[in-house]
């Protein structure tokens, strides 16, 4: 019997850094199995720019970032906030694929209330 998945308004991750060797990758794909968001803001360092090896990607790696690419097709909505880490993307502000948006910062209308999202690199005064 399949464990039913417990539905989420609004998923926050920030600073997964996969592409590392502290990045606990299977850890989150054992909590991203067990949800069903409605919402994803991905707020950066999701892949880590600076540290990143073409000869250290593991699999639990590739199956988290197959698990925001399975959300994608079913139409769920995630917003990929740029961090220092992945600040390569940033000259992709603006950048709509499908249900991806990727974005400095955001702010979202949720029930009624407003949130802002940017990563806290921004107070970083050496970047």
């Amino acid at each position: 019997m399949k464990n039913k998945k417990r539905k989420i308004d609004l998923l926050v991750l920030s600073d997964i850094h996969l592409g590392t060797y502290g990045c606990h990758a299977d850890e989150l794909l054992q909590y991203l199995h067990t949800i069903k968001p409605s919402k994803v803001v991905l707020n950066g360092d999701i892949i880590d720019g600076w540290q990143f090896s073409k000869y250290y990607f593991p699999k639990s790696h590739l199956k988290v970032i197959r698990v925001f690419l399975g959300w994608l097709t079913k139409g769920i909505k995630i917003y990929y906030i740029t961090g220092n880490h992945d600040e390569v993307m940033r000259r992709f502000k603006g950048m709509k694929i499908g249900t991806l948006s990727i974005q400095n910062s955001l702010v979202i209308n949720e029930k009624g209330k407003k949130s802002w999202f940017f990563h806290g690199d921004v107070f970083d005064v050496t970047m």
